[in-house]
């Protein structure tokens, strides 16, 4: 049986050291790496079968400079069809980082609905940590996002359900664009249905870049 294509551009963002780039790869091939030095974005590239459909996923793993304040560019806002935050359980400040971004994203896309993906990372630190779930979980209501704490280190279960309920959202989104183009005010109607269909956890372009080819995971729903 043939299966139905789709695609996906995501761009993931966080402040330094949180470890998108360990989020990202996890995802991908369900590998941990835990040191990357890169110093520009990375673009990973990728097909992944969910269900019945396949889905060809672009994911731009931002570099984020040291004591960088810079906000994302213009160009990878309007670029992405949906964005991934990710910040430390165990850095403050990453997660006020992370409101900012939510912010600008929310700001930059306020014509239309994008689905939003909140990761509070390293929950294998728990005895580090700075951020409590309930802040975590408050911030995804306050901005209607989905939201997971995961661990990149320990395991890409976590990492993989949420990814893939950010995919299911998108395309559902994708497939209802009309009706997510009405009002900002009928907006959050439309994105408090979805989030109820994906089950939220409590708990749980000319830029530089370098592409990269990513063998299909083979996911399952």
């Amino acid at each position: 049986m043939k299966l139905n294509m789709a695609s996906l551009r995501v761009v993931v963002l966080g402040a330094e050291n949180v470890g998108k780039s360990a989020v990202t790869v996890r995802f991908l091939t369900r590998r941990f790496i835990g040191e990357y030095n890169s110093n520009i974005d990375l673009l990973y590239k990728s097909s992944i079968k969910q269900e019945d459909y396949m889905t060809d996923i672009e994911i731009l793993d931002t570099c984020t400079k040291k004591d960088s304040t810079t906000l994302p560019a213009d160009g990878q806002v309007t670029w992405a069809d949906a964005f991934v935050i990710v910040y430390s359980i165990c850095d403050k400040c990453s997660f006020e980082r992370a409101k900012l971004l939510l912010e600008t994203v929310n700001k930059q896309r306020a014509s239309s609905y994008v689905p939003t993906l909140l990761i509070g990372n390293k929950t294998d630190l728990e005895h580090r940590r700075e951020v409590g779930v309930d802040e975590g979980h408050q911030m995804a209501i306050e901005f209607n996002c989905q939201y997971y704490e995961v661990s990149a280190a320990e395991t890409n279960m976590t990492i993989s359900i949420a990814f893939q309920a950010l995919l299911r959202e998108t395309k559902i989104v994708q497939q209802n664009k009309p009706l997510l183009k009405r009002r900002r005010s009928s907006l959050v109607t439309v994105s408090r249905k979805l989030g109820a269909m994906f089950g939220k956890k409590d708990n749980e372009l000319e830029r530089r870049r370098t592409s990269v080819d990513i063998a299909s995971p083979k996911l399952t729903s």
